[in-house]
């Protein structure tokens, strides 16, 4: 993994950034060029990982995609896909995983798709519920009703269906975008409040280039003719909005004017709608609910509260935004609170501080939006700024081009020493989740594999031959990569571990006062004698006597932990450092 320093500079006035193409037009495109009938060409769409995953589920269903230069010409089947053999990854493409598993139903065979481990926790209840009131057997094969999806492809019936809106409107979209391939007509009536309104909008327009009318009645109720059919067109993708919308805020917050092309301000896109937000107040952002974290972002650096609200479908998308947001927030100085469905902002720029890691959760838009807080606070990393290939894959290089200094930074396995007790398992756990490492412990290796704890094998094997073990441990667990590695306490006594520790990553030596071990240690039952002293305290501060040389002179990083620090934030404060 790596994570990204961001040096906040002045923007250079006039800087060209060419924002891509709009993922949500992209895959609304990409799924009626395919059940339409004849050639599309798709200028200007967006290559990305989400729409990646939408084209490769499509080129599994036979649909014939080529790329040529910047454009896509897509030959659509009508809808008459070929069976792909095998069940179809969507990853974590949300809109993706939603559009297929609608159109997958006029297909004539059963199928499988499913997604990545967040995309198992996203509901899709609500899609299912409408699908099968269409007469389409389709179900979960997760027991919270999320994807993996089985289709059992015996096509779609039609008729009037009620569904709710509350979740996401991708769900009405998904349904109303494979109407025209139902027995009969559709008629498509919300129970509740429809969010995402403009969402809807752009799915209508799109079905329209694409040759279908659908009839919207106050988006309360949607009618789709049944026999209608996709026709193949010319389609231009215009530049996505809500990418667009971090560099609008960057133009305020550094009250500089940026070339900002692709962008068209009379787009059906609902986050255009971020050009004409004043943050103060209470702000309803029901419509735009992507740019809402971008609006978030502008309220940590206005004066006064800001309530950003009815945008309770954010805890259901790539992470709990929410409830993430809230976090970071708060990790800079902003006093920022969650509420059931939005955020409670106190801004006060005075307060506002770097030296953190903001943590992403494999989410694109978290990445993005703190990288515009980091241009206006110094020392703000951002962990694995690569999550943004989602949607944006060229968003650092654009911050770039923009004026400010962006340093990406591969983040090493990490090593970490200490005595015993000073948390290096604890702590490492902590550290391997947030980088998505996987976590290796010396002595629980060494258990397992002799199948006899630490004090056992001192008894009887002896000392030797428990470091003659650790010693082998310690060279095959070095070749690992990305890996977050906590080792035994005498480790570090022995030239050759250090040696190899050191070319395998960085040593972080925890560091922490001898009566905080005791305390620690006194808890631990299982630990065998080191000396022969038979106080704990007098064992400790002769060890300690012996090897604190050997722990400052092989530690690349010494990390005091005397502080009173959270473990999340003893380990935060860790990577930081690296």
């Amino acid at each position: 993994m790596q994570k990204a320093l961001i040096t906040p500079s002045k923007l250079k006035a006039g800087a060209t950034i060419a924002i891509p193409g709009s993922k949500s037009y992209t895959n609304r495109a990409l799924v009626l060029a395919a059940l339409a009938h004849g050639e599309t060409t798709l200028r200007n769409p967006l290559f990305s990982d989400d729409t990646k995953f939408t084209l490769e589920a499509l080129r599994d269903l036979g649909v014939k995609i080529s790329r040529e230069g910047n454009d896509l010409r897509i030959v659509g089947c009508g809808g008459e896909f070929k069976e792909p053999g095998k069940s179809l990854n969507l990853g974590n493409a949300g809109t993706g995983m939603r559009f297929l598993t609608a159109a997958m139903s006029v297909s004539g065979f059963k199928s499988k798709i499913y997604g990545n481990a967040r995309m198992s926790q996203r509901p899709i209840k609500d899609l299912l519920k409408g699908l099968r009131d269409l007469g389409v057997k389709v179900e979960s094969t997760n027991k919270n009703g999320c994807p993996p999806i089985k289709n059992q492809g015996n096509g779609v019936k039609g008729g009037r269906i009620e569904i709710s809106g509350k979740v996401s409107s991708q769900f009405i979209s998904a349904i109303m975008m494979i109407a025209p391939f139902a027995e009969q007509d559709v008629e498509i009536v919300i129970v509740d409040e429809l969010v995402s309104k403009p969402y809807i909008d752009m799915t209508i327009q799109v079905m329209k280039d694409f040759g279908i009318n659908v009839k919207n009645q106050k988006f309360k109720t949607f009618e789709i003719k049944a026999g209608q059919k996709y026709k193949g067109c010319d389609y231009l993708v215009e530049g996505d909005a809500s990418s667009a919308s971090y560099f609008f805020a960057l133009e305020q917050l550094h009250d500089v004017k940026l070339d900002i092309q692709n962008i068209n301000k009379d787009s059906l896109q609902a986050d255009i709608g971020f050009l004409d937000i004043e943050v103060g107040g209470e702000i309803d952002l029901n419509h735009m609910p992507d740019a809402a974290m971008t609006v978030a972002i502008m309220a940590a650096f206005h004066k006064g509260q800001t309530r950003l609200v009815n945008i309770a479908n954010l805890r259901v998308k790539e992470t709990d935004r929410i409830k993430a947001l809230v976090t970071e927030l708060n990790k800079v100085g902003c006093n920022a609170r969650e509420l059931d469905d939005g955020i409670e902002i106190n801004g006060d720029p005075t307060k506002l501080h770097g030296d953190v890691v903001i943590e992403t959760y494999d989410d694109h838009r978290m990445a993005m939006c703190f990288a515009v807080l980091a241009s206006k606070i110094p020392n703000v990393q951002i962990l694995d700024p690569d999550c943004t290939s989602k949607t944006y894959p060229t968003f650092f290089e654009d911050l770039s081009r923009a004026g400010l200094k962006v340093e990406k930074r591969k983040i090493p396995n990490i090593v970490l020493t200490g005595m015993r007790g000073s948390g290096k398992s604890t702590i490492g756990k902590i550290i391997a989740k947030k980088l998505r490492f996987k976590f290796v412990d010396t002595d629980n290796t060494i258990e397992k594999q002799t199948k006899m704890k630490i004090s056992e094998i001192v008894k009887k094997k002896s000392w030797f031959y428990f470091r003659k073990k650790e010693k082998y441990i310690v060279r095959s667990i070095a070749k690992k990569k990305d890996t977050v590695i906590a080792t035994g306490g005498g480790v570090i006594l022995d030239k050759e571990n250090v040696k190899v520790l050191k070319k395998s990553g960085t040593i972080v030596f925890l560091k922490y006062d001898l009566d905080v071990l005791e305390t620690r240690l006194k808890k631990s039952h299982e630990r065998p004698a080191l000396t022969k002293h038979k106080s704990l305290k007098d064992e400790l501060k002769e060890i300690w006597n012996k090897r604190k040389d050997k722990y400052v002179d092989t530690a690349d990083q010494i990390f005091y932990a005397e502080k009173e620090l959270s473990k999340n934030e003893k380990a935060e404060q860790i990577i930081y450092s690296i």
